[in-house]
């Protein structure tokens, strides 16, 4: 099947790498990360899937707010500024769509993007 969606290319890029580079980072050596694109009617649906370390409950309001980091022994280890998934957000409403994250401490997360087709 071939999906054919009009979008910045560069920016939806840097969105997607963003989010799979978090997915690989907070996944342990020999767990998984996997992509899947759907189809609906009007939207294409970007699913970024992970069964790493996931994220507390307590977190997820705020995981898209600049500079917010889930716990600060995560930041020193990992590095990065938390700045991320803030710009990953207004890359997803700049193309009108939307972005939302399903995690479980333990268990993995799941990031899914909807960006309508036109």
């Amino acid at each position: 099947n071939k999906i054919e969606l009009s979008l910045d290319q560069e920016k939806m890029q840097q969105c997607l790498l963003n989010i799979i580079g978090n997915a690989v980072k907070y996944t342990p050596e020999g767990g998984k990360v996997w992509v899947e694109l759907d189809e609906a009617r009007d939207d294409i649906i970007i699913r970024v899937n992970d069964n790493g370390i996931g994220i507390p409950e307590k977190d997820l309001p705020f995981i898209f707010d600049r500079f917010y980091r889930v716990d600060e022994a995560r930041a020193r280890k990992t590095g990065g500024t938390g700045l991320g998934l803030a710009i990953v957000q207004q890359i997803v409403l700049l193309h009108q769509g939307t972005i939302s994250v399903q995690s479980e401490l333990g268990v993995g997360t799941q990031v899914t993007i909807t960006l309508p087709k036109k």
